[in-house]
């Protein structure tokens, strides 16, 4: 295959190198598989390479889509007791070689770093089965958490159905996947003993940069309370770089870090928002040049000032000082709000939107179907408040900005952007305050995975609890008083001021 293919059907061939590594690992388990399974066990290198590190093995099973994987696996491997099935690991029969299967078992290898979304635009009949299987809430699935990754979708499928053998997974994928598998074995409180993480150099191995790692699961008879995970620095290493977990319904980075202020975790009154989304940058987003707004088309345009907004994205709040280079067109005040009182208002905005209606027709994301015309998303009262904290969710660092208005005109945020809305500069001056104490960052740096492509989430923002965060730094009635004259703070449960301990 070519670096393309490579890259888009994420088939990653393990060298020799990399693949006794892998063994190495597991052996040092004083774990004695006689059941070696590979599943999309490709060229076969870690088949064959665990042929001669478990010579005590009795079977080894290899599943591969691809033909000429399979031969030259043939060519390259002792065949006494190697059981090969050219076929979809998908569809594979697994009660066909089960009771050939004695434990203890070792599944090992390297699945596809690939999505199923991604997979199933290149060949769309070698991608799994369509279904929910994590159990995603419905705006998860529509908003793009059921795009999964192949790699973890045949590995939770591995464990989960012979999670009551004795079993050792051992697996390459990349550090995202094995943190996700990690959280779906928390939540669902399987029987596992401990999970281990080796760092690899993906560049190294497989020339390409992604954050990648050697994920182990060793299985038990009965679940762990507080399941850890351990990350090594690399394979050749035994140096702890951090301990994941899993508390409070939220995967840790970093135990030691979150221990410290666990206390400070809750339900907020103050609420992170995500920025206005309208995926349409070339309509929906402006600049002014000469007194006039021009369009991502290099189109000057002749339309109402009235629903034209200040705008910043991440690479703006980023930088030590802002300065407005965006405007957006603000078609709605409420998601799901009556777009047609557009042509009243502002007919020639109207005109312009008409006239790019096929640029919305074609937006891939379902969260536009069946809603009014030139629907936008993440919009409200609060998109419009006067003030802002905002914060970067792609940037691989914590800075807090605030943002007023320009003009008449509250200044906006998009989508790759989380805010707190704010009735006043104060307000906003205190609440940073709260958010840049060490609590806070310390906190933030426990939740945070620095190698995902958005790091900085409203989940992780929304976790901690900005009033207890006063209450410990003895600002609590200061607190109080911008609480109660904040027009955009949400009522938690119902529940007053919280007593907590640490």
């Amino acid at each position: 295959m070519n670096k393309l293919d490579i890259i888009q059907f994420g088939d990653f061939q393990t060298p020799k190198e990399l693949a006794l590594l892998m063994c190495n690992i597991v052996r040092k388990y004083q774990f004695n598989p006689k059941t070696i399974v590979e599943p999309t066990c490709g060229a076969g290198n870690i088949l064959i390479t665990a042929q001669s590190a478990f010579p005590e093995a009795d079977n080894f099973y290899g599943i591969e889509i691809n033909p000429e994987y399979l031969n030259a696996l043939k060519e390259n491997m002792d065949m006494e007791n190697v059981h090969l099935f050219n076929q979809n690991i998908f569809s594979f029969d697994w009660n066909s070689i089960e009771d050939t299967m004695p434990d203890p078992v070792l599944f090992i290898g390297n699945p596809p770093w690939v999505t199923n979304s991604g997979l199933g635009m290149i060949d769309r009949n070698n991608t799994p089965e369509k279904t929910n299987f994590k159990g995603l809430r419905g705006i998860e699935a529509i908003t793009g958490k059921s795009n999964f990754d192949i790699a973890e979708y045949i590995i939770i499928n591995l464990v989960e159905r012979f999670i009551a053998r004795q079993a050792v997974f051992s697996f390459l994928c990349k550090t995202s996947v094995a943190r996700s598998i990690f959280q779906y074995i928390s939540i669902k409180k399987l029987p596992v003993r401990f999970c281990e993480m080796y760092r690899i150099d993906s560049k190294k191995y497989f020339n390409v940069d992604v954050d990648a790692c050697l994920f182990n699961i060793i299985v038990s008879e009965t679940a762990e309370d507080d399941l850890k995970c351990s990350v090594y620095k690399s394979l050749e290493s035994n140096e702890i770089v951090s301990v994941l977990g899993f508390s409070k319904n939220m995967l840790i980075n970093n135990l030691t870090l979150f221990e410290r202020y666990s206390g400070l975790i809750g339900k907020s009154h103050y609420i992170w928002r995500n920025g206005i989304k309208h995926d349409n940058s070339k309509v929906m987003e402006l600049e002014q040049i000469n007194g006039s707004y021009v369009n991502g088309n290099n189109e000057t345009l002749d339309i109402e000032p009235e629903l034209i907004y200040p705008l910043l994205k991440s690479s703006d709040i980023s930088k030590p000082d802002y300065f407005i280079r965006k405007f957006v067109i603000v078609t709605q005040k409420a998601v799901g709000q009556d777009t047609a009182c557009i042509l009243s208002h502002s007919p020639k905005t109207w005109r312009y939107l008409n006239e790019n209606r096929e640029t919305f027709l074609s937006r891939k994301s379902s969260i536009y179907k069946n809603k009014p015309d030139f629907s936008i998303f993440s919009v409200g009262a609060y998109t419009f408040a006067p003030w802002k904290i905002a914060i970067s969710g792609l940037y691989k660092k914590i800075k807090f900005s605030i943002i007023g208005s320009l003009g008449d005109k509250p200044i906006l945020v998009d989508d790759t952007c989380n805010f707190i809305p704010c009735n006043t500069e104060e307000e906003a001056i205190f609440i940073v305050d709260l958010l840049e104490s060490e609590p806070v960052i310390t906190l933030l740096n426990s939740l945070i995975f620095w190698d995902s492509k958005r790091p900085i989430t409203t989940g992780i923002l929304n976790s901690i609890d900005l009033e207890k965060v006063a209450v410990f730094l003895d600002k609590e009635d200061l607190f109080i008083f911008y609480l109660h004259h904040n027009n955009y703070v949400k009522e938690v449960n119902n529940q007053p001021m919280l007593e907590f301990n640490y």
